[in-house]
């Protein structure tokens, strides 16, 4: 399928935005940007067009976090900060549900990140119940297969035994590694993942410095997790990553809340990503999220969304609001940056999806928003409380006020918006 896009505002990546522009699609790819209608009408006479109207056009979010196996538990678990005690809720609730119920778990939690203009998300599975339950979904997935054994030896290999057969890889969902964190992954696994990642060339994602206990555990056998764990490795989350040789990986850590000195320069050398959840930071009532020292040091930040278990909603756009509420110096560029490319670079998919430029997946959102300028059309992206009304993904609209679609539906003559839907039209 081929045509081309047109539309008010196309925002072919954070720092490139176009206004009245157009895009060929071609095979579910953008195989061209044009600076303007008439350029693209020159180029290719014989191409159908799809009209969006004055809406804005954007790349679709990369939610860079999530776990959808806990969809099911909103309002299940304890706001504050009281860690351990949302650990324990979040146990036995999980433990209740059958297998069936967390595949219909996940693909609720599928629908509401689609809904809001998510078309790559990157999940955390710890049961196998996300890859059965997104086999048809139009999502773009990597599924994160968690692996811990809380230090005890004879936990390991049935830790490992999951992991052994890899999932197939197909157009939309891809497979990576979650050691679910340094405290709850002994050396021996930690080890062993280190090989399987390198073996299978895959992503890694780990939560890391999340709360102060951990850290007072690694590095001084002392605190809440020392009568849980035992014996303390006294090395830091990054150097038993590094001794594992998952520093050379695609690397991404979750939360950060604890860096050490010199840590975030660690991260910002070796190209790690950093995740931040704002809206999980909120619900456990934390100290306001160093970016300060991440942003000084050149860290990549991106932005998830973490849980229905820790978070009130599967929503990047909310993100979005409450990282600008929370830190003034995160402009709305480098907001939508984190929302989208730097996602995509901590998975290995940077130039590929989070933008709009020739190559990349036609995958977009549609955010029917009158603005003027290009500095209101990231506000608008960061700030509007409207809702999404199209996504997009492999050059097919997937999602469209009732749900989801099969793909455009093709209809000739006239070249306005129509609300709610694209408009198709031949070309002249």
């Amino acid at each position: 399928m081929e045509y081309i896009a047109r539309a008010k505002w196309w925002v072919v990546s954070a720092d490139r935005v176009i206004e009245d522009g157009a895009v060929l699609v071609r095979r579910g790819q953008v195989a061209r940007v044009f600076r303007s209608h008439n350029a693209a009408a020159r180029t290719a006479r014989c191409c159908r067009w799809v009209d969006f109207g004055d809406a804005i056009v954007a790349p679709g979010l990369v939610n860079a976090h999530a776990h959808l196996e806990l969809s099911g538990l909103a309002s299940q678990t304890p706001r504050g900060g009281d860690f351990a005690r949302w650990v324990r809720a979040v146990i036995e609730a999980r433990a209740s549900r059958t297998f069936e119920r967390l595949v219909r778990d996940v693909c609720a939690g599928a629908a509401r990140a689609l809904e809001s203009g998510t078309t790559t998300i990157v999940d955390v599975d710890s049961t196998g119940a996300a890859p059965v339950a997104l086999r048809s979904s139009p999502l773009r997935v990597v599924h994160m297969r968690e692996a811990l054994d809380a230090q005890d030896p004879q936990r390991t290999a049935p830790a490992l035994a999951r992991l052994r057969q890899a999932l197939p890889k197909t157009q939309r969902s891809a497979e990576g590694l979650s050691p679910h964190a340094p405290f709850s992954v002994s050396p021996a696994l930690f080890a062993a993942l280190g090989a399987l990642a390198k073996r299978r060339d895959l992503p890694v994602q780990m939560h890391w410095s999340e709360t102060q206990a951990e850290i007072d555990w690694l590095l001084e056998g002392r605190g809440p997790l020392a009568a849980l764990l035992g014996s303390s490795p006294r090395r830091s989350g990054l150097e038993l990553l590094e001794r594992a040789g998952l520093f050379e990986r695609n690397l991404s850590l979750v939360h950060g809340n604890f860096p050490r000195r010199g840590e975030p320069q660690s991260l910002a050398r070796r190209g790690v990503t950093l995740v931040h959840c704002p809206g999980s930071h909120a619900w456990f009532e934390r100290a306001p999220f160093p970016f300060a020292r991440y942003a000084a040091a050149g860290v990549r930040v991106a932005l998830g969304t973490d849980s229905l278990a820790s978070n009130e909603d599967l929503d990047m756009r909310r993100e979005l609001r409450l990282a600008a509420s929370a830190h003034a110096r995160w402009g709305a560029r480098e907001l939508w940056r984190a929302a989208t490319e730097h996602g995509a670079a901590a998975i290995g998919r940077a130039g590929r999806i989070g933008v709009l430029e020739r190559g990349a997946c036609a995958d977009w959102i549609v955010l029917p928003e009158r603005v003027r300028g290009e500095r209101a059309v990231l506000d608008a992206l960061c700030a509007s409380t409207r809702a999404i009304e199209q996504t997009w993904i492999a050059g097919r609209r997937v999602l469209a006020g009732a749900g989801l679609e099969n793909g455009p539906r093709t209809s000739l003559g006239g070249s306005g918006p129509s609300r709610g839907r694209a408009r198709w039209r031949a070309a002249r």
